[in-house]
């Protein structure tokens, strides 16, 4: 069963966010943080380098609306929303 579906949106993660909820869509960034910045890791001082990709994926990942309970029309309701959104 799929759990998320996490998009990548190089350019206006937020403002895309902001568009699909003004549809009445919810969304969610689950790791806007690379864990290299979490918790114990900084305090520690571990260093794993600059990771760019990873702060790249973290500024950019948008997860949209998946469920078992999500019915067709809901999820023609976000295909719709997405296709409306300019960058």
């Amino acid at each position: 069963m799929v759990h998320q579906y996490v998009v990548r949106v190089p350019r206006g993660r937020d403002d895309l966010a902001a568009h699909l909820l003004a549809h009445g869509i919810e969304t969610s960034v689950y790791y806007s943080t690379p864990l290299s910045q979490q918790g114990d890791f900084p305090r520690l001082g571990i260093e794993a380098g600059p990771l760019v990709r990873t702060e790249r994926a973290c500024r950019e990942v948008l997860a949209l609306p998946v469920h078992p309970a999500l019915t067709e029309e809901a999820r023609d309701q976000v295909v719709h929303a997405l296709g409306a959104w300019t960058p």
